[in-house]
């Protein structure tokens, strides 16, 4: 999955995207806050860029995790929306529902892995949406 989340990403951020909107520029650098405020909040010990958690790990509930669950897919959500808009093409349309049906299979995923590490993962999480407030 890790081959395919790559090739994904490298469809929304090839060709022509300079020339976004400004409108596109905003939600792009909105996601890459959203990114930066992620790691921030993770800290090293639970940094990292495959979905299952680090050995010795900690549930990450400050920051913006008080609020998504999973706010590093939402910033590759954000991201990819940015530029499909912006600057759309058959294949970043293609690539961009593609990239939302993998998210969802890596939030569940994710979440599998994070309850068996953490038992009561699905209790502290009620109330915070996994990748769009109000949403899911």
């Amino acid at each position: 999955m890790y081959d395919t989340w790559s090739t994904l990403i490298g469809v929304l951020l090839s060709g022509s995207y300079l020339a976004l909107l400004g409108w596109a520029w905003m939600f792009f650098a909105a996601g890459l806050l959203v990114f930066v405020l992620a790691a921030a909040a993770l800290g090293s010990n639970n940094f990292t860029l495959l979905p299952g958690p680090r050995s010795g790990n900690t549930l990450s509930v400050r920051g913006i995790y008080r609020h998504l669950r999973h706010p590093m897919y939402a910033a590759v959500l954000l991201c990819g929306v940015a530029v499909t808009f912006g600057a759309p093409s058959i294949w970043r349309w293609a690539a961009l529902a593609a990239c939302l049906v993998v998210l969802v299979l890596k939030v569940r995923h994710e979440e599998a892995l994070l309850t068996h590490r953490h038992p009561d993962h699905p209790q502290r999480m009620k109330g915070v949406a996994r990748l769009v407030p109000g949403l899911w």
